[in-house]
């Protein structure tokens, strides 16, 4: 009986042992894979809904006078989703458990975040994944007017308001082990 028992408990040991081995390389994958920032969405910009809204002529007179009237408060909030695409060029899975985010512009941190949620890649395939900020636009764009600021939030993926903004994403991917939290070193940047 004793000796069942000890190969049970044997047995339990490796069976974690080698879990914990294979999401140590499936995470050890992922933050070796490469990344870029695919997109970058303003759902919405000072309470004003954007996601039917293309250009900035398709703004009401309503919703143009709050934008005039958060500009005159001093503040612009914007909610933003990035879409961060990870391509996976091992023979292997790559998987985190999740990642803490930091969201520049200009060489400025704007926002920052967690996901928390599992993010996995199928050997040499591509996988996308959102990550949510919310941002003051008024501090990235101080000095610009009201047409220049919805010119950026209209156009922010065209190449020239990219390199405006100089927009940058810092990833620090992570795997969870038991109670335990294994965090890779450093911020890996992904930039469009």
């Amino acid at each position: 009986m004793k000796l069942l028992t000890l190969a049970l408990i044997i047995t339990l040991i490796f069976t974690q042992s080698c879990g914990l081995l294979n999401q140590a390389g499936e995470y050890e994958r992922f933050v070796n894979a490469n990344f870029s920032l695919l997109e970058i969405e303003v759902q919405e910009i000072g309470g004003v809904d954007l996601s039917e809204i293309t250009e900035a002529e398709g703004m009401d007179a309503g919703e143009m006078l709050s934008l005039v009237g958060r500009m005159f408060n001093g503040n612009m909030p914007a909610k933003l989703n990035a879409i961060v695409e990870v391509e996976n060029t091992a023979g292997e899975r790559a998987a985190i458990s999740g990642l803490e985010w930091r969201l520049l512009m200009k060489g400025t941190e704007y926002a920052n975040g967690i996901v928390d949620q599992e993010v996995e890649v199928e050997a040499y395939s591509k996988k996308e994944f959102p990550v949510k900020a919310e941002i003051d636009f008024l501090s990235v764009l101080q000095s610009e007017s009201l047409p220049q600021i919805l010119k950026v939030v209209f156009n922010i993926n065209d190449q020239e308001e990219i390199k405006k903004l100089d927009i940058e994403l810092k990833i620090k991917p992570y795997y969870k082990s038991g109670s335990k939290i294994k965090e890779y070193p450093a911020y890996i940047t992904v930039r469009p």
